[in-house]
Formats: structure tokens, C-alpha cells, sequence
């Protein structure tokens, strides 16, 4: 697949309740697709971090 505009794999694990709140995170959006809501995020997203 050499056109890909995206030719870079990446993966990695979560715990059932991980998931659990992904999927629920995923239904509040206009998306079906992991990838699609997962690279949003990465790049978009917010994060609080407080000690």
C-alpha cells in the first residue's frame, strides 16, 4: 500500500475498563471508528495532569 497517506502502524493495550471508557467517550462523537476517534485525541485532546 505505498499510497496510504498514513503508512505508519501503531498499537498498544488497555484494560477491559479502558476500554469500557473509550467505547463510552466514542458514542458521545460522530465516529464509529477507533483509529478515526484514537488519532483525533492523541492529537486534539486535552489532558489534566494534577498530583
Amino acid at each position: 500500500m505505498a499510497n496510504r497517506k498514513r503508512n505508519i502502524q501503531m498499537k498498544f493495550w488497555v484494560t477491559e475498563e479502558e476500554k469500557h471508557l473509550i467505547d463510552e467517550k466514542m458514542k458521545q462523537l460522530p465516529t464509529q471508528r477507533y483509529g478515526a476517534y484514537l488519532r483525533k485525541m492523541a492529537i486534539d485532546g486535552y489532558m489534566n495532569n494534577t498530583p
